[in-house]
């Protein structure tokens, strides 16, 4: 599984979905949170979001995207076979 940690919301995400398989994770970091506004994303593979960040910037959960915490994150990071951040 390789870990994409999204902190761009501007990123081109067809790039990226392009490069994800079912395996793989799109974590939603920084800025980036803002994309769980949109209703859909391009992603074939699991979309996750920080849930620090969503707070920080007063944004609510999407029923479309899964929640983690630090320490989640920290354990995803470890079970993951590589670890990209994506701007």
């Amino acid at each position: 599984m390789i870990l994409f940690n999204l902190i761009n919301p501007a990123a081109d995400l067809t790039e990226l979905a392009q490069l994800c398989s079912p395996a793989d994770t799109v974590l939603l970091r920084q800025d980036a949170v803002y994309l769980v506004l949109q209703p859909s994303l391009p992603f074939t593979c699991t979309v996750l979001a920080l849930s620090s960040d969503l707070a920080w910037r007063n944004l609510a959960k999407q029923a479309h995207i899964q929640l983690i915490n630090t320490q989640e994150w920290v354990q995803l990071t470890a079970a993951a076979n590589k670890s990209i951040l994506w701007r």
